[in-house]
């Protein structure tokens, strides 16, 4: 009996599906430590890609939201963060009818790239036919979806070969899933004003999200307003002539006292955050009344621009001077500029430089990958697809290239 444990383990390692297991497991080890710095350091981008944002109200008539923020670990909760009260909780299993009824949850944004380079989209002449399909597939990048398919045959492979179990092991320590880890990054000095900022952008990217709009009316009504809300924003940023308070004071008179109250609580909630300032609720709410006011009623200026004479002239030059003209009924070109290209949830979008391009709206895991040439570093965007959600794959693609380049002769 001594000698049966020796018997089956030299039984076991006669089998070419074990030993190529465990060879597997040791090359993921070597590539985790190689990759991973000493000290580990804490994984706070992977904190950020992964929250999603919750808003509700208590009540129906509540005139009040509330948000509270999802920090994730592999697809699941393992903290919950209430922005006005600043404590962490655990995620509350309990269902909670009111704040379904009236609850909208912001998803974790999925980064596929980067297009640097704008184009003059030609719209059809008849509004029923769609936008001619290269256009289209220039605009949102659909070429880096060809290689899905690869990426869910390579996520299949990674999980059942050891090269995975390997990595993951070697790379345990500054994991966001090992509950040590989380409890040292909650507890790291300032995390919580972070985390507020990372939710507010979040929340703020939202409404910039261009889908997939193949009908060319629904394409440049969505356009408009996705360029006005980038364009209130940058005015926010920076106003020196005080256009945003003589423009909500001019629609207030025109009888939207409610749109004019919208963007001067956006303007401030900009302001605070470019400030440094403590982030509250009504932060994240400014930017959810300005957005849904904009989706539902459309430019202000048809309600408030004069109806004609050079008074009119002089009040839509004002708006093109800003950046907040109004598209004419008839345009057939429509300018599409540099654009960071996202999946949020099924839909495969992109979010305009205009706002992912500054400091106070871009999220603080995109700096270092998204703002970057795609005909110049487009590999890490075909990476990032071919990878999916593996990351230990990319460490292989980053020394294949490094090797390639190594034995590439001279010129």
């Amino acid at each position: 009996m001594g000698s049966f444990p020796a018997w089956v383990l030299r039984r076991a390692l006669r089998s070419p599906v074990l030993l190529i297991f465990l060879g597997l497991c040791v090359t993921g080890f070597v590539v985790g430590r190689r990759v991973t710095p000493h000290p580990a350091p804490l994984p706070f981008d992977e904190l950020f890609d992964n929250l999603s944002v919750y808003s509700y109200r208590e009540a129906p008539s509540d005139t009040v939201s509330h948000f509270v923020v999802d920090l994730m670990a592999g697809g699941r909760p393992f903290r919950q963060y209430d922005v006005d009260t600043r404590l962490f909780s655990a995620p509350s299993k309990d269902h909670h009818y009111n704040r379904a009824v009236s609850g909208f949850r912001y998803r974790t944004i999925a980064l596929r790239g980067h297009a640097a380079r704008g184009f003059w989209l030609a719209m059809p002449d008849d509004a029923g036919t769609p936008i001619d399909t290269q256009e289209f597939d220039e605009l949102y990048k659909k070429t880096l979806s060809y290689v899905r398919p690869v990426s869910v045959v390579s996520n299949i492979l990674g999980i059942l070969s050891g090269y995975s179990l390997g990595y993951r092991i070697a790379t345990w320590s500054s994991s966001l899933s090992n509950p040590a880890t989380q409890d040292r990054v909650l507890a790291s000095p300032d995390i919580r004003r972070a985390i507020a900022r990372e939710a507010w952008r979040r929340v703020l990217i939202e409404p910039a999200v261009m889908g997939d709009e193949g009908d060319p009316h629904s394409f440049s009504a969505a356009l408009e307003t996705q360029r006005l809300y980038a364009g209130t924003y940058k005015l926010a940023l920076r106003d020196p002539d005080g256009f945003i308070p003589r423009e909500a004071a001019r629609i207030a008179a025109a009888g939207m006292p409610r749109m004019s109250r919208a963007m001067l609580s956006f303007a401030s909630a900009v302001g605070h955050v470019a400030d440094d300032r403590e982030i509250t609720s009504t932060d994240f709410q400014a930017v959810e009344d300005w957005a849904s006011l904009l989706d539902a009623k459309g430019h202000w200026a048809r309600a408030v621009a004069p109806a004609q004479g050079e008074a009119r002239v002089q009040y839509l030059g004002t708006l093109a001077y800003y950046g907040l003209a109004p598209n004419e009924p008839d345009e057939r070109r429509l300018w599409v500029g540099p654009r960071v290209l996202v999946r949020d949830g099924d839909v495969e979008g992109f979010v305009s430089d205009e706002i992912a391009a500054t400091t106070v709206g871009c999220p603080a895991s995109w700096r270092s990958r998204a703002l970057s040439d795609s005909a110049t570093s487009g590999m890490s965007a075909w990476t990032a697809q071919w990878a999916g959600s593996r990351p230990e794959l990319a460490p292989l693609f980053a020394m294949g290239r490094q090797l390639v380049r190594q034995l590439r002769p001279p010129r």
